[in-house]
């Protein structure tokens, strides 16, 4: 069985390190717009990112896409490009391929619809304009979606089954509302499952937010606010004593500065 773990990283917001135990049968992708990227453990696919209408776009297409872009896989591992490998992740195949769903997710630990992250992402800022995603929404709701479905999928880590039954459909359906609306993926995915019938199965190996050995998260380096060394430093953490120690100062630093301003406040 030929096995993929892919991630896929657009103008430099995210910064991917070596997987920290490669394994010899899976074989690791970074999708990126930069042809010169070298990741030690990873390979490049470069793409012409001009073809889409943002990094953002491009992403979602060969996140979705993946089986087409690169053929010949039977399954395929996605990680967004702020997770660090940590190793065994081949594991995680043989007990989602079982269940013979297109693909293994895990659910949001803090919303169970669609219409719930909408509003969320509209609270949070994360999208420049509330109008095009208040429009998606009512879109989704005019044509019967049953926004009820056990969960919100989080699409940060997901296993998929390209030799399922619906999955191409589901994945092809999940693009083309992407590309059409562009907003946020996690609001077109549940839709894309329900219009094409492609089954999933909840992965709780999957859930990145809890400690356990697949996989590590750090910063994205490209995010508002984020110092990228800080980013680094996180990420190298997974696997280097001394940079756990830095990055053990640094949250203590950062913690004793709080303090300090939260007694000054306290004071006046």
């Amino acid at each position: 069985m030929k096995l993929l773990a892919y991630t896929c990283v657009f103008g430099g917001y995210d910064r991917v390190f070596a997987p920290v135990l490669p394994e010899p049968g899976l074989d690791y992708v970074i999708v990126t717009d930069d042809a010169a990227l070298s990741v030690p453990g990873w390979r490049t696919h470069a793409v012409d990112l001009t073809r889409f209408a943002t990094p953002k776009a491009a992403n979602l297409y060969h996140r979705a896409l993946i089986h087409r872009e690169l053929p010949g896989y039977d399954a395929a591992l996605y990680v967004d490009g702020n997770i660090r490998l940590l190793g065994q992740t081949s594991a995680l195949f043989a007990p989602f391929l079982q269940t013979g769903a297109a693909l293994g997710v895990t659910r949001h630990p803090l919303r169970n619809t669609v219409a719930e992250e909408v509003a969320a992402c509209i609270a949070a800022g994360k999208v420049a304009d509330p109008a095009p995603i208040r429009a998606e929404l009512a879109e989704y709701q005019a044509a019967g979606f049953p926004d009820d479905a056990g969960g919100l999928i989080e699409t940060t880590v997901m296993l998929r089954n390209h030799r399922a039954e619906g999955l191409d459909a589901a994945m092809r359906a999940w693009n083309d509302l992407y590309q059409r609306h562009l907003t946020r993926d996690q609001v077109s995915l549940p839709v894309a499952l329900w219009q094409t019938g492609a089954r999933i199965s909840w992965q709780e190996a999957l859930n990145w937010r809890e400690k356990n050995p697949y996989f590590g998260r750090y910063p994205h380096r490209g995010a508002r606010g984020v110092r990228p060394a800080y980013a680094d430093l996180y990420a190298r953490a997974y696997d280097s004593a001394p940079h756990k120690a830095v990055l053990a100062l640094w949250h203590g630093w950062w913690g004793l500065r709080r303090a300090l301003r939260g007694t000054k406040g306290g004071a006046a």
